[in-house]
Order: structure tokens, then sequence, then C-alpha cells
């Protein structure tokens, strides 16, 4: 018995010593100036600086977080977020109460890409040059959609509303080699290329990730050109409720007092929607499940751009050498007013994680897109479109040896023209895509990490424009493409990292094809990094550019053409950057080589203009890219880039229309004190002129004949300003009042062919307001009061 009594005594002892060897440290992270609890900061702790066998915990709805220390000696911790600059430090012996502040990454240096390597890694040791834009941030801004939100933001890049919707360009490139990404998944229902970009919702989108340059060894056809990948959110928080409203000045007020008798009634109350947006974002985390919620609504009002004088054609001798001169011709009509559509849409995306072992998890998610188009034509009918998706993907971690994931994606798209009086619609353009994905991911060897990858993609289009007859019946064409990619990224030693790829297609329409790259990237101290990039890109022709046999009203033909082959470019790039604690400077040069490339051009049959695709022989397009990012003062931030491209010309006509120079530049000032926060704007985009040649025919009196010729447009340079000012009370209400086109910008020139798809379609200053609520706040501090 007295042998038992001593064995719990010393049982007890050695407990009680346990008890007192550990230490107790509360730590609390707050927002630097504000002074709000940043919730779910994640926080590693250890006994030594490196923080080699760190502990991680996260903070809670107060910002606070207990930490467990085992001995009498310092302690080491590192605490990270997104969107703010990762702190560390030691905690003292003696410490038993910490409180962290955390500034703001308005430089963004410590954001995670994945997009460049398929693999998530700081942005810094990427070795694919990758723009990053925070979602948060852009809202910020005050911008009101994406599309306004990428062309303030990015070099190079440019968006006009045209007459069937928007025509996205960057790096003298078109859509067709832009690839559009949502959570690394492609999308269905473009339009030359262009999708309904009022799809993606920009309250939903945590951050985007811009890669130039040819992407198809990871990314395969349309990513000859560029990738931009839209990261939507995932919360991190037990409870995230974020809800508002936006109210912008109408654009037009076309009709003033439409009656519901009014034949036209309908028209006349869709052409004059308010500019209005709502949107909620609601998320939790709850044990082994995370869910995101989004929802966006949002209507604007259609209007006219009117141009100041008649139409001039120049036909230059340069384009067309058999003209015994310049012709210049004037038209003595005066072009009727453009009309700019308007369009009322709602976003729906919901979203489930599930991790129901610590080496597995699942994703399981689905949304929806409706839009309504009013145009400004008085036919009694509109356009309507709608978009759903849903999707899973399952991952495996076996070990530390590598990690398994396979993923199902479906997108599905149509088009309709529905009737303003009468309760009808027809379906006239049907678009669907799936795509099947399997990846393996390993770590394993030391310093590198691979990637292998299968993907099949089965892309299938009805629509009424491959009949070639007047009644446009409904057909069905369908492409089907297998593909295998391998990558691997070396980190030799801290200075080198070099990576290396390999994709290859097989289809049954145009057989087998490869795409290598190679990437490397070196740092010879923190500050310093310089990259250099090759890589193969691919364009395979797309459904419509095969197939197309369109009759538009008898006034011109779209024709495909079945024997086209895919287009391929070379793409070469060198660029280096600089940063420290208050700058970040960049500057990368590359060049574009394709050949086979696909492009539209117009033919004259006896009059009858016809819209042919065609394989082009070459083309070649050389350009320099800089951004700037400069913490001026811990208040305010200096943004800046500048983007040039040279686009060759083919026997002296200039087919692309971008425009050499483009800039954007901003001006972020940010005051914070408890409980208040200010937040003022200034955005700046600067487009160049534009030159470049449109296909036409041309009466040359000397010979008393008509030719076929080019006629070129010259389009003036323009500049785009924004103004945003918002305030934040308790960390729970955002009030936030803005003008967009500060300085009242509109074209005074629309000219004729393609010229008028690329002026900016603006209406003029306009103001907003809008409101915002973090609702999760006023739930937790109802909470606390209870």
């Amino acid at each position: 018995m007295k042998q038992i009594a001593t064995f719990i005594l010393l049982l007890a002892l050695c407990v009680c010593t346990d008890a007192a060897a550990q230490r107790i440290v509360r730590l609390t992270v707050l927002e630097k100036g504000a002074e709000q609890p940043i919730i779910a900061a994640n926080v590693a702790y250890a006994d030594n600086p490196e923080l080699r066998n760190a502990m991680h915990t996260i903070t809670d709805v107060d910002g606070q977080t207990v930490l467990k220390l085992a001995g009498k000696g310092c302690w080491y911790y590192k605490v990270t977020y997104v969107s703010f600059v990762p702190e560390t430090g030691k905690i003292e012996n003696t410490e038993t109460v910490k409180t962290v502040y955390m500034k703001d990454d308005a430089l963004g240096l410590n954001e995670v890409v994945v997009t460049g390597s398929r693999a998530a890694r700081p942005i810094k040791l990427s070795p694919i040059t990758t723009q990053v834009l925070g979602g948060k941030q852009l809202v910020d801004a005050g911008y009101a959609n994406l599309q306004q939100a990428l062309q303030q933001e990015t070099p190079g890049l440019n968006i006009q509303k045209v007459g069937f919707g928007n025509e996205i360009s960057m790096q003298g490139l078109d859509a067709r080699h832009v690839l559009f990404l949502m959570d690394g998944e492609r999308m269905t229902g473009d339009m030359a290329g262009n999708l309904d970009y009022e799809r993606f919702n920009l309250h939903a989108i945590d951050r985007i990730e811009i890669v130039k340059g040819a992407s198809s060894t990871l990314y395969g056809s349309r990513a000859a050109g560029a990738v931009i990948n839209l990261i939507t959110k995932k919360t991190s928080k037990p409870l995230s409720i974020d809800a508002g409203v936006r109210y912008g000045q109408m654009n037009e007020r076309n009709y003033k007092n439409p009656q519901p008798s009014d034949f036209l009634y309908m028209f006349e109350q869709n052409a004059d929607r308010p500019n209005l947006q709502g949107w909620v974002s609601a998320g939790f985390k709850a044990g082994k499940v995370t869910s995101q919620t989004d929802v966006w609504y949002s209507s604007t009002d259609a209007f006219y751009m009117y141009q100041a004088e008649n139409d001039k054609k120049v036909y230059t001798q340069e384009a067309n050498p058999f003209l015994p001169h310049d012709i210049t011709v004037v038209s003595t009509a005066a072009r009727p007013p453009m009309g700019i559509e308007g369009k009322e849409h709602i976003t729906m995306s919901q979203k489930v994680y599930y991790d129901p072992i610590k080496d597995l998890s699942v994703l399981l998610y689905g949304g929806g897109f409706f839009m309504n188009t009013y145009d400004l034509i008085q036919d009694m009918t509109f356009s309507q479109a709608n978009e759903w998706n849903a999707g899973a993907k399952v991952t495996y971690h076996m070990k530390d040896w590598f990690s398994v994931t396979g993923s199902l994606h479906g997108d599905f798209y149509n088009r309709y023209k529905r009737h303003e009086r009468i309760d009808t619609r027809n379906k006239d353009y049907e678009s669907s895509i799936w795509q099947p994905r399997l990846t393996v991911t390993s770590d394993y060897f030391d310093g590198h990490s691979l990637i292998f990858g299968i993907e099949h993609t089965s892309d299938e289009l009805t629509s009424d424009r491959f009949s070639g007859n007047a009644n446009h019946d409904l057909k069905t064409r369908a492409l089907k493409e297998t593909e295998y990619f391998l990558q691997d990224e070396w980190t030799i030693n801290p200075q080198w990292m070099v990576s290396a790829g390999l994709r290859t297609n097989f289809s049954r329409a145009f057989g087998f094809m490869a795409m290598p790259k190679v990437a490397a990237k070196y740092s010879p101290n923190e500050q310093w990094a310089i990259r250099a990039n090759y890589s193969m890109g691919y364009r395979s022709p797309s459904i419509k550019e095969l197939f197309f046999n369109w009759d538009h009203l008898g006034m011109f033909m779209i024709r495909g053409n079945e024997n086209m082959q895919p287009e391929k470019n070379n793409y070469f790039s060198l660029g280096a950057e600089y940063s420290n604690d208050c700058l970040f400077v960049s500057g990368t040069a590359y060049g574009n080589y394709f050949r086979d490339k696909i492009e539209g051009v117009w033919r004259i049959y006896d009059m009858q203009y016809n819209f042919e695709y065609t394989n082009l022989s070459k083309q070649r397009l050389l350009g320099i890219e800089a951004l700037l990012r400069w913490r001026v003062l811990d208040c305010m931030t200096l943004n800046g880039t500048y983007s040039y491209v040279n686009v060759s010309k083919n026997e002296g006509i200039q087919v692309n229309t971008t425009s050499p120079h483009a800039a954007t530049a901003s001006l972020d000032y940010k005051y914070a004190r408890k409980n208040y926060r200010l937040n003022a704007v200034f955005s700046a985009s600067y487009m160049g002129s534009k030159k470049f040649d449109v296909q036409d025919r041309v009466f040359v009196e000397e010979d008393n004949k008509s030719y076929d010729a080019y006629f070129r447009c010259d389009l003036p340079q323009y500049v785009l300003c924004n103004l945003s000012v918002s305030q934040t009370f308790w960390n729970k209400v955002k009030l936030t009042l803005g003008v967009d086109n500060l300085f009242n910008y509109v074209p005074k020139t629309l000219g004729s062919g393609i010229t008028m798809f690329n002026v900016p379609a603006t209406a003029g200053t306009r103001g907003w307001v809008q409101m915002e609520f973090m609702l999760d706040d006023v739930i937790n501090s109802l909470r606390k009061k209870k």
C-alpha cells in the first residue's frame, strides 16, 4: 500500500513540475492604426529563431490566441495574414501578454501565387513573373466591376464595349489569346474569344493572378498570350458576412416618362434601368467544414455615343501600293449615334470544403449567372444569357511522398432572344465544356517540385450560325482534346531556380502537338531577382473559326475554314525586379513570334462582303513593360505601370488595332485611428493613339474603277481618371463616395468599320455612392454584450 501511495505522490509531483515549467502567453493581433482585431491570423511559434518544428495556432474573433510555452527561455513567433506584412518577434521569458500590430501589405510582396506554376509559392520565389491584384484592394479603390479594375490596374490591357459585348486586348493580342480561369478552371460561352465579363463578381474575388506570355505548357490552348486566373474567396473566420449596395448616376435618360399604355413601354423602361448594385458574401468555418456563399446583382442603363464629325477614310499608298496617291473620302452624311446596351444580371456561387482527415480534402462547388442585355434597337427583342457551372475536387496526401488531385469541372452556357411584350424566347446559342483532370504533385526529392497531369477537354457548341441559310437552323459541332503535362521546378540553391516543362496534346482534328517551356530565376540577394523565360504557345482553331457559315441578314457572310491548322508562337522574355520594404520596381522585355496565326479577314466578292477565317503566315510582337510600387509614406502608396508593344505589319498593312503605348497610375492614401479608417484612391489609365488599316473598296477617278483597298484609322489618345474616398466606422460600416471619368472624357470619333470597336464606351463623368456592412463584426459585438 505504501508503494502505491509513493507512486501516486511521485506522479502528482511530476505533473505539478510540468505545469510549473509550462508558461501561458496570451497573444493579441491587431491592425496597426485602427487597432481592430485580425481574426484567423496564423501564428507559428517555436523555441528557436528559425522556427524549426514550429507549432501553429490561429486567432479568435477578438484577435487573440493562447500560446503554451515549455521551459523558461525565450520563444519566437511569426504572424501571417492575407494582405498584411508578416510580423516576427521574440517573447521574453517574463512576458505573459503580447500584442502584435500588423500593417497592410501595400507592395503585395508577400502574396502566395499558384497560376505560374500550378503550385502555391510566394510571389518572390516564383520563377514566372506574375502580377497580383488583391480583391479587397480593388473593392477599396471603388471599382464597379472586373472590367474597370483590370483596365485601370494592368499595363497594356484594354477592354472596350462593342456591338456584341466587350472586347479585350493585351500585349497586342485579342481575347482569343487571353485565357480567363476561375479558380484554375476554364469557362465557356465566349463571343470572338470574349466572355460575358459581367459574370465575375468582384466582391467574391480574393485575388487576381496575371501571367503574361505563353503558358500553354500548363494551361493548353488559348494560353498563348496570357492567363488571368480569378481566385475566389475562402473564409478562414468562424463567421464572415459582408453586404453592400452601390448607386450610380444615370448614364443617359433616354425616355423621361414611359407609360404602360405605350406600345414601346417595356423597351423604354429597360433602356433606362438604374445604375445599381447589391451583394452579399457569407462564409463560415466549423470544424471540418468550410462554406463560402456569394451573390451579386447589378444593373446599368443604356446610352448613346455621338460622333462630332462626319466619317473620314484615308486610303494610303503604303497600304495600297497600286494607288497613284493617298485618297481621302469624307462622308456627306453624319454618322448615327452608337448605342451602348444596358445590362441586368445576377451571379451566385457556392463552395463547400470538407476535410474529414488530415491527408484528405474535398471541394464541391457550383454557381450560376443570368443576364439580360437591353440594346437601343426598337425591334421588340432583347438578349438573355444564362450560365451554370459545377464541379468537384478531391486531394489526398500520401505521407510526404506526393499528393494526388482528381477533379471534374463542367460549364454550361445558353443565349436567347427574348420578346419584350410576349413571354417567349428562342435559343440561338448553347455551349458546354467538360474537363476531367488528374494531377500528381511531389516535393519528395530535395529541391524539386514536380507536377504531372492528364486532362481531357470536351467542347460542344450548338448555334444557328453553322447552317449557311437564312432560316438559321440550329446545328451542333464538337471538339475533343486529351493533354498530358509535366513540369519540374528545381531550386538549385538560394540564388538559382530553374523550371522546365512539356505539354503534349492530341486531338482528333489536329493530331499530335508538343509545347515545351523553360524558365530561370537568379537572385543574387533578397532585393534583386532576374527572370528569363522561353515557352511555346499554341491555339487550336475554335469551333466557330472552323465551322461558322452564317448569313447576316444578307449584309455579309461569316465563314469558317475546316482546313485551318493550330497557330503556334514562341515567346521569349527577360526581366529584372528590385524590392525593399518601401519600393518594388520591375521591368520585362519580351518577344512573341507567331506562325500560322489565325485571323478573320474581309474579302469582297462582287460587292458582297465576307468575313473569312484563315491562317496568316507570320506575325511578330516586341514589347517592354514596367511596374512600380512605392510606399512614399506609411500612409501613402504610389503605383504605376507602363507598356509598349510593336506589332509587325504585313506588306505595309497594319491589321492589329493595339495602341503601342499604355500606362496606369494610382495614388492610395490611408489614415487609420481606433474605430475609424479613411482611404482615398486616385487612379488614371492612359491609352496612346492607334493607327490601323481596315479593308474596304475605293473608287479611283483616274481609272474610273473601284478597287479592294485599305483605309487607315487614326484614333487619338485618351486618359480616364477615377477618384474614390471611403470611411470605415467601428469596423462595421463603410461609406464610399466616388467619381468615375473625373475629367469628363467623351470620345469624339467613332469612325467606321472596326474603328467603333476601339474607342472607350463612356458617357462622361459619373458620380456614385456605396455602403458596405461587415455584419460578422456586428454579430460578434452582440455576442460579447450577451
